[in-house]
């Protein structure tokens, strides 16, 4: 162990601890109390402030970073009542299984007053409501070890199975008094699971050879394990289509032709007799559906660093506990010794086809909506978008909207250089700081943050910080002036809003996303017509990527409600005053 002597205040060793761990960004919404720990960060070299106006978007910044490449994220909001406000995005991290360390402070409820302002309850210690969101906590109260709990947390969080973790910190170490310790200067382990046992990759071949239709169903810890390229390669091999559960669009690209999307839709077509799950956190809604995609197959393989990895696969056949990449990279190493991709020419023709058929099939239900003057339908915005990326050699999309089809784009041959990555979870308003937290882990590939109107309007004052930091990415607004999943759950509830077919709740009418992003500084425009989408795509991009700054475009899309539906007139407080008191 590499350590090496320091004197100095608690808030100076906390920085320099973060920076000799290789962290680059201190994601934050500042603070009063917190002033010497701002300072040191402020006037270190190797590490950098990224300062959000609200703890929300602190942590979808923070959860963006870590989505890029697993690595850990670092964020700082402001004691007790910050790490409340965060938490609406905080479950995003926590359902993503992302690597990111929230660092809070709190003051002493016990030896005094037990109740200081901005701080927590005196009846619950100051982690105690991180508790359901994260896969440790710790309490600091000595400044000397200070060093090793931040060592720890990140180690923690990188550690499979990935996830958040979080730091407390009293806030009498935010004083002046100078302390001695040691920085711990080694770098932070890349740890992985162990290796499969021989007999239990035989086993899985011996399934893949056996079975007629298998099924491959990815989930992230195929990307966060590094191992998208065998897994791709391995469904190439074996003639497997590929499925995926809800948010996950990268272990293998969504474009590849191969990729059959979403598992509870493919499923009844495939009719699969094995299924391989690999780096799959299977879930749900809570219903006894959650497992019918698996009914048809009688042989059923988990392989996963995790016990997450198994636990909600009904019925397992096998189950490897090992990490993703070096499973897969022993499995094609035994598939290419005992066979070759001829072998499984039939099945390949047999996946390609009903993959092929799944996609036209989505693409058809995108492309049957009529044109509208002075709207752009979604499709054509998807494909030009899509297009325009590859066209520069490809880009990281951070998608938080429902509106574009993506799962209709691809299925040639090359699947392109595009990287989807989804909303860590599904808690409105991550999107816009999220886009940040990308560019900033990739700052040489070209960002778009495809971001829905609804959820631009819960996180607006992010595009503040992309100005703020002149952080050059490109947002994107598909903007269908509605929240048009909750519209289309209201048209299923077969209530009176679907027989009247006005829609109340759901309409986002009268609000400027163009406006809103001039008045944070943010460069916009708007576009209403399918001849100006190519152009304006390539003017975003001209400036994002040319002049180094951000812009958003507002596409306007048609109206998100069913079909035949309008709003509804709300609750107006004026006309209630405006009618004539009764007369008793």
């Amino acid at each position: 162990m590499h350590m090496r002597s320091i004197t100095a205040n608690p808030s100076r060793i906390m920085v320099e601890q973060l920076a000799a761990s290789g962290v680059k960004y201190v994601f934050n919404n500042s603070g009063s109390r917190e002033a010497h720990f701002f300072d040191a960060l402020h006037v270190h070299p190797d590490i950098h402030g990224i300062l959000s106006l609200h703890e929300g978007s602190v942590t979808s910044m923070a959860g963006g970073y870590a989505q890029v490449e697993c690595a850990p994220a670092v964020m700082v909001v402001h004691l007790g009542a910050g790490l409340a406000q965060c938490l609406g995005q905080f479950i995003n991290v926590w359902t993503g299984s992302l690597p990111v360390v929230v660092i809070t402070f709190a003051g002493d409820t016990g030896s005094y007053v037990d109740k200081i302002g901005l701080d927590l309850s005196h009846n619950v210690g100051p982690a105690a409501i991180s508790a359901p969101f994260v896969k440790a906590n710790w309490t600091v109260i000595e400044p000397e070890g200070l060093p090793h709990a931040i060592y720890r947390a990140l180690l923690v969080a990188k550690t499979p199975p990935v996830g958040p973790v979080h730091l407390a910190v009293y806030d009498r170490l935010l004083g002046t008094q100078q302390v001695t310790t040691q920085i711990i200067e080694d770098p932070i382990p890349n740890l992985r699971a162990g290796y499969p046992a021989d007999n239990d990759l035989e086993a899985v071949v011996r399934i893949l050879h056996d079975a007629r239709r298998p099924v491959l169903y990815v989930g992230d810890g195929v990307w966060k394990s590094g191992a998208e390229a065998q897994v791709t390669a391995f469904a190439e091999h074996f003639g497997l289509p590929v499925v995926c559960w809800w948010g996950e669009m990268r272990s293998v690209p969504m474009k590849h032709r191969l990729h059959c999307d979403r598992i509870e839709q493919a499923a009844s077509t495939l009719n699969p007799d094995a299924i391989i799950c690999i780096g799959v956190r299977h879930g749900g809604r809570g219903q006894p559906q959650d497992f019918s995609m698996f009914s048809s197959a009688q042989q059923i393989v988990a392989i996963g660093s995790d016990v997450g990895n198994l636990k909600n696969l009904p019925g397992l056949t096998a189950a490897i506990l090992a990490d993703e990449r070096r499973t897969m990279e022993r499995l094609e190493a035994l598939a290419l010794s005992q066979s070759s991709p001829k072998t499984f020419a039939e099945r390949r023709s047999w996946a390609l086809k009903q993959a092929s058929t799944l996609r036209s099939q989505r693409k058809q239900v995108a492309q049957s909506i009529a044109p509208q003057t002075g709207r752009v339908r979604p499709w054509v915005l998807a494909e030009a978008l899509d297009t325009a990326l590859e066209r520069i050699d490809g880009g990281l999309f951070m998608v938080e909207q429902f509106a574009l089809p993506l799962d209709a784009l691809g299925g040639a041959d090359n699947p392109g250089k595009n990287v989807y990555i989804r909303a860590a979870g599904g808690s409105e308003g991550y999107g816009v700081g999220a886009t940040l937290g990308v560019k900033l882990a990739a700052p040489s590939r070209p960002v778009v943050g495809l971001v829905g109107d609804g959820s631009l309007f819960y996180a607006d004052s992010g595009l503040w910080s992309a100005v703020h930091h002149s952080i050059p990415v490109l947002y994107v607004i598909p903007n269908n002036q509605a929240y048009g999943i909750v519209a289309t759950s209201f048209g299923r509830a077969n209530g009176l809003m679907k027989q009247t077919g006005e829609y109340a709740g759901v309409v986002l009418d009268r609000i400027d996303p163009v406006k809103l992003a001039e008045g944070f500084g943010v460069e916009a425009l708007h576009v209403q017509e399918e001849s100006q989408v190519e152009s304006a795509i390539a003017r975003g991009l001209e400036i994002v990527e040319g002049e180094q700054r951000p812009f958003l475009l507002n596409v306007q899309l048609p109206l998100g409600l069913p079909e035949g539906g309008r709003a509804a007139k709300p609750f107006q407080l004026a006309d209630a005053l405006a009618k004539p008191a009764a007369v008793s």
